[in-house]
């Protein structure tokens, strides 16, 4: 019998976030990092010495001279968008690409439709909503474990593009299509910034609003502070639960013979949140962390099978920066509501400055370099 293929994965941007997400392609039995692009000389110089592979200061080189399965672009924002349509012209069988996805709706259709196109899985992000819990979360609430879904009640800020809390609103309500919101912003909805940003004298802040589901759902969004609770999927027979969109802790409640008119809570139905250190293994790596081996196992799962991701997907961050872009459109419009899809594709909303832009522009080079550190213990 044939030894299963091991996935040739090339790194695009291996800095502060990418060295880790490398080390967890480069620690999977199926996947082995041969090469990183990055036009920072110094993070490329660390990056080839801890993987011991080549060096390009070009993604276009890399993609030109090496004959590459995965690629991996963690990169500032800006430049994500061609990062993944140049990984998927060059013939890459899957991507993994970093959170949020980009900041123009033309360009997340772009990126989504050149893979789409191609039949390159585009996995999206390192998201809590990846876990297993959370796909269980889904599959419960798509099989009438709580009843038929009603509602979906979600506190959170939903910012970078709504790629926490919206996309976990939409994905509980089964993905299906919305069919117009009607939102609410701090600050002046006006300006495409989240924050004061570059040139932008003011920005907005959180969102929030009502999403309607074609299915019937309607997701009730408030960015207040509210304790205890970040997302609940409301059934007519049970609720399902968490505290942080961004963190292990769902929990299961039903009506049962005891309790005919409450919920009783089902023990044991998801893993308890523990809030445990990432450790460094033997040879000195942080470990990248439960969610993000996952959605290499993931990868390497449709590359063996040719199904679906499991995981976030560049589909599910464009529908989310839809929704989120809807709820601020229907702000400027004096909170009136506004149907989706959007026709206007060329609608804009940035991240805050320190993801568009390269952190260490930002931070410095000490305090970069210092962040580099924590990757592995050299």
């Amino acid at each position: 019998m044939a030894e299963p293929q091991v996935y040739r994965v090339g790194v695009i941007g291996c800095g502060r976030a990418g060295t880790t997400r490398a080390r967890a392609f480069d620690v999977h039995p199926r996947c082995e990092v041969v090469a990183i692009a990055d036009t920072d000389p110094e993070n490329l110089a660390l990056g080839c010495e801890r993987f011991g592979v080549a060096g390009y200061t070009t993604w276009d080189e890399m993609l030109s001279s090496e004959e590459l399965d995965i690629t991996m672009p963690v990169l500032p924002v800006e430049p994500n968008a061609d990062a993944v349509v140049a990984s998927a012209q060059a013939g890459v069988r899957a991507i993994f690409c970093e959170k949020p996805l980009t900041a123009r709706l033309s360009e997340a259709d772009r990126m989504v439709e050149e893979c789409a196109n191609r039949g390159v899985p585009l996995a999206a992000g390192v998201m809590v909503s990846s876990h297993a819990d959370y796909l269980k979360a889904y599959a419960l609430a798509a099989d009438g474990e709580i009843g038929q879904v009603r509602r979906i009640n979600l506190y959170e800020g939903n910012g970078q593009g709504g790629c926490h809390g919206l996309n976990l609103a939409r994905k509980c309500a089964g993905k299906a299509p919305i069919q117009h919101v009607i939102g609410k912003a701090e600050g002046d909805a006006s300006s495409d910034y989240e924050e004061p940003y570059d040139d932008a004298v003011t920005g907005f802040g959180r969102l929030g609003g009502v999403m309607c589901f074609a299915n019937g759902i309607e997701c009730y969004s408030s960015y207040g502070e509210i304790t205890g609770c970040g997302i609940e999927v409301v059934g007519d027979e049970g609720v399902i639960r968490n505290w942080n969109n961004t963190a292990l802790g769902l929990s299961l409640w039903k009506r049962g013979p005891e309790r005919p008119h409450g919920l009783v809570e089902v023990r044991g139905a998801f893993e308890p949140w523990r809030e445990e250190p990432r450790r460094y293994d033997a040879e000195g790596w942080l470990d990248p962390g439960q969610v993000m081996r996952g959605i290499v196992d993931d990868i390497v799962r449709a590359l063996d099978t040719g199904e679906p991701l499991q995981s976030t997907t560049g589909d599910d961050l464009r529908h989310a920066l839809e929704m989120a872009i809807a709820l601020r459109e229907s702000h400027r419009r004096g909170h009136a509501e506004v149907a989706l899809p959007l026709e206007d594709r060329s609608l804009v909303m940035y991240p805050e400055r320190s993801r568009w832009h390269y952190k260490k522009q930002i931070h410095g080079p000490e305090w970069y370099r210092e962040q580099m550190s924590h990757g592995k213990r050299d």
